[in-house]
């Protein structure tokens, strides 16, 4: 039987935040952007130098659930993809890091999907990158050396999550190591027109709050 290594997300205090610092409500929609990151502080990001990211960004949904091997997920619209995909590489090359492809051993591998649920608990399960993370095998999971899995409450639908992990990390129970964690809360929400401009904005606030990522 294979193995599942789930990441839960809690409902609370993300919502509260909000509801705080809007007391009257939010006048506009990116009023309520909010952006997490966490991290392994042990982790020696300076000493690595490579890393991928796949070509599309995996859609999670209470339909679009993991099943039997070699299942693959629903993917975001291209339109939001390109720019969430944009961001993120041109982050990391700022940062000094060169992009390769993920058959070319990179060091870091960053997965980004988006979140179309709203319900109060549901997983993110490794299975859901089972067609793209190179390697990947029977009994495979993520741990979180160093921190705790993102205790994000209430994520709003369209929310983004990008996990930075260390494929050359694989520790004896076959579990692949989340050095890095970003979160924005409800980005694909609103004005479409307004959505490549906020995806930028908040990605970048992600990557700008995580300092120890620079080379």
């Amino acid at each position: 039987m294979f193995k599942k290594i789930y990441a839960f997300f809690a409902i609370a205090s993300v919502a509260m935040v909000t509801i705080s610092c809007f007391p009257d409500g939010a006048e506009y929609i990116d009023e309520l952007d909010i952006v997490y990151t966490n991290y392994d502080a042990s982790f020696d990001f300076k000493s690595k130098s490579t890393f991928a990211v796949p070509d599309k960004v995996i859609k999670v949904d209470e339909e679009n659930v993991p099943g039997e091997p070699g299942f693959e997920p629903d993917y975001v619209s291209p339109a939001y993809s390109a720019a969430i995909l944009a961001s993120i590489r041109s982050n990391m090359r700022e940062l000094g890091y060169t992009e390769v492809s993920k058959d070319s051993n990179p060091d870091l591998i960053i997965l980004p999907a988006v979140f179309q649920t709203d319900q109060l608990y549901f997983y993110y399960d490794w299975w859901y990158w089972s067609w793209f993370y190179p390697g990947w095998g029977p009994g495979w999971g993520w741990y979180y050396p160093g921190y705790y899995p993102p205790q994000v409450t209430r994520i709003r639908t369209g929310s983004v999550i990008m996990q930075m992990t260390d494929p050359k990390g694989q520790n004896a129970s076959d579990q692949i190591p989340v050095v890095w964690t970003g979160i924005v809360n409800g980005l694909l929400e609103g004005n479409v027109d307004t959505i490549s401009g906020r995806i930028g904005t908040t990605i970048n606030q992600a990557f700008d709050q995580s300092p120890y990522l620079a080379k």
